[in-house]
C-alpha cells in the first residue's frame, strides 16, 4: 500500500501500523491479516510492528477486537466516542504529568503492561491532542492514513498511484461518481 504522505505523527504512527495488519493489496485485492502471523513470532512483531512486546493478557482475539474498533472508529468518527469508551473501561489507564521544552502536559499511560493498553494509551492522547480525529480509513481500500490536509477533510488514502504499485482511490471514486452521474443523465 502506499505510504507517501500518510504517516502519522509520533507514536500515533504505531496504532496506524496496527490498524492496517489488516489490508487489502493492490496487487491482489484479497483481504490480508498479518496480526495472527507476527503475534506468535516476537522477532516479528518487534521489527514490523512494536517494540512493545505483547504479554499473556493480550491475546490474539482481544487484538483483534482491539483493531476492529479502531479501524471502525477511524472510518467514521462521529461514533467514536461508544466504541473506544467500551475498551477504556476494559483497560485501565493511568494519568501522570511529564514536561517537554518547559511545558507541563498531562499524559495517560497503561495501569498494566499490556501491548493492548499501550495502544490505548496513545489512542487517548491522541485524542486529547486533537490528532485523533485525523487519523482516517481509505473509503475504498480500507487502508489507514493520517490525514494532513489544512482542513482535515481527506477521505482517500490517495489522489494518486505514487508509484507503479499504488493505488489512486480518490481518483477511481470520483472517476465511478462521474460514470454513475453519466449514465444516470442519458437513461
Amino acid at each position: 500500500m502506499p505510504v507517501h504522505n500518510q504517516i502519522a505523527p509520533g507514536e500515533l504512527e504505531e496504532v496506524r501500523r496496527f490498524i492496517n495488519t489488516w489490508s487489502i493489496p493492490n496487487q491482489t485485492r484479497i483481504e490480508t491479516d498479518e496480526l495472527p502471523h507476527w503475534a506468535s513470532d516476537p522477532q516479528a512483531w518487534a521489527r514490523e510492528l512494536s517494540p512493545c512486546p505483547l504479554q499473556s493478557a493480550d491475546h490474539l482475539d482481544t487484538l483483534l477486537e482491539l483493531r476492529l474498533a479502531l479501524r471502525k472508529t477511524c472510518a467514521s468518527h462521529d461514533h467514536d466516542s461508544e466504541a473506544l469508551n467500551i475498551w477504556f473501561d476494559k483497560v485501565p489507564l493511568s494519568a501522570f504529568i511529564e514536561s517537554i521544552k518547559g511545558l507541563t502536559h498531562m499524559r495517560l499511560k497503561p495501569a498494566q503492561r499490556t501491548y493492548t493498553g499501550h495502544i490505548l494509551a496513545i489512542v487517548a492522547n491522541a485524542i486529547s491532542s486533537g490528532e485523533w480525529s485525523r487519523l482516517k480509513t481509505c473509503g475504498d481500500c480500507q487502508w489507514a492514513f493520517y490525514d494532513h490536509t489544512r482542513n482535515g477533510n481527506k477521505r482517500w488514502c490517495g489522489m494518486s498511484k505514487g508509484g507503479p504499485d499504488g493505488r489512486a482511490c480518490g481518483t477511481i471514486a470520483k472517476v465511478t461518481a462521474f460514470r454513475m452521474r453519466a449514465a444516470g443523465k442519458a437513461g
